[in-house]
């Protein structure tokens, strides 16, 4: 897939609809020695008067598989809805910290995509103490029952045993690839996705959902992120 920076990060939980939380990925490359100051250069931001007001969660996020992607990082604004992303990016626009931020990320980092989302529900036990995140991207022909797929697999004595979280969310605008959606799902390391993949070899559970997905959709690819730093709420309180 050519644009897997469309992977880059993503959420998902506990079976109940999310309240159309908003999201982005802001995806850039950085070269290992200004990584330190991308992140100052975040704190500063976030410590302005406008950085303040920030009421949602603010993700940065370093590419750990991504395949041909030249985005080595990403900044993921999480929002409770799109009416709240637009009044936080009008207010910071006319911040002069937000200048200032521009300035240092231009010397610092190259810009590659900018990705916007919508979450349509989530599982599992949502939890900040979760750091790595793989992001599974779909070409999607019937969403109704792609959802109902992975519904009825969390749902399952499988699913309910699965130790992390996971979000379903629509691509709302950034760009023409075949990716209409991405499940995200967040562990606590490559360890304990690793262990849990295990766990589904031969699994009747896992094998009936990826009987039901591919009939929906066409499975595009996944990538891996860790977490560097956040900012801000909870990613429960902003995507209940």
């Amino acid at each position: 897939m050519k644009s897997t920076a469309f992977l880059s990060i993503a959420f998902l939980l506990v079976a109940q609809v999310a309240a159309a939380s908003t999201w982005s990925i802001i995806a850039f490359s950085a070269e290992p020695q200004n990584a330190p100051a991308v992140v100052a250069a975040a704190d500063k931001l976030m410590s302005s008067e406008a950085g303040k007001t920030f009421t949602g969660r603010l993700f940065l996020q370093i590419n750990v598989a991504d395949g041909d992607n030249p985005a080595t990082h990403s900044f993921v604004p999480v929002y409770r809805t799109a009416a709240e992303r637009e009044a936080f990016v009008e207010k910071l626009q006319s911040d002069p910290a937000w200048t200032e931020f521009q300035e240092a990320m231009t010397k610092l980092t190259q810009p590659v995509s900018n990705v916007m989302y919508r979450t349509l529900k989530r599982w599992g036990e949502i939890s900040d103490d979760d750091k790595v995140w793989r992001a599974h991207a779909f070409d999607v022909n019937d969403a109704s029952a792609f959802l109902a797929a992975l519904d009825a697999f969390m749902a399952s004595e499988t699913g309910k045993k699965f130790p992390g979280q996971v979000f379903l969310s629509a691509v709302v605008s950034g760009g023409l690839t075949p990716v209409s959606h991405v499940i995200s799902v967040g562990q606590a390391s490559e360890a304990a996705i690793e262990a849990w993949e295990q766990t589904l070899q031969g699994n009747a559970d896992w094998a009936a959902y990826l009987e039901a997905s591919g009939k929906a959709a066409e499975y595009l690819g996944n990538n891996m992120v860790r977490t560097v730093k956040t900012w801000g709420a909870t990613l429960d309180d902003v995507t209940r």
